[in-house]
């Protein structure tokens, strides 16, 4: 048995790919515009080339605490990769490519969630936890296209900076 749900979600944003990559890899935006409320994210430390952080997160009636860390493949891929924690050994991978769709420039993002499994209760949770995943992913990626469509990353970004 596979030791691992794995959740695949595709979505469309009406916005330039550069743009849609920059604003999914901004933590401090995120934290700072509360772009995922059910979301806690604090950063331990960004640089150009990747991150760590900590993510808080409601699964299965549980919080869970994660520690990831963040890099990019070199076809601009961001991986997401849970270094400790509840959910060590998951990831979280983004993929970017440029779509347009009835006339409209913009990007589809695809987002895939790998969870290890709890070692006794595996076969038992998978169901619900793929489930659960696929709606909060869903609802994440909700989240960000709202961001980017409808707040104006990086207008709320810019606001930001010009605040602090």
């Amino acid at each position: 048995m596979d030791r691992f749900v794995e959740v695949t979600h595709r979505e469309w944003i009406a916005a330039p790919e550069e743009r849609v990559r920059r604003q999914f890899a901004d933590l401090q935006h995120h934290i700072d515009t509360h772009v995922h409320p059910k979301l806690k994210l604090e950063i331990v430390e960004q640089g150009a080339r990747g991150a760590t952080y900590v993510q808080q997160v409601r699964l299965l009636g549980f919080w869970q605490r994660d520690v990831f860390v963040r890099s990019f493949t070199p076809d601009g891929v961001m991986v997401d990769t849970a270094v400790e924690g509840f959910n060590r050994g998951g990831s979280l991978r983004f993929r970017f490519g440029a779509e347009t769709r009835a006339g409209v420039p913009g990007t589809e993002v695809e987002i895939t969630v790998r969870l290890p499994l709890p070692p006794l209760l595996g076969a038992l949770v998978k169901p619900l936890l793929a489930a659960q995943v696929r709606r909060e992913l869903g609802n994440a990626a909700a989240e960000d296209k709202h961001d980017l469509e409808v707040r104006g990353y990086p207008r709320a970004a810019v606001a930001r900076w010009r605040a602090a």
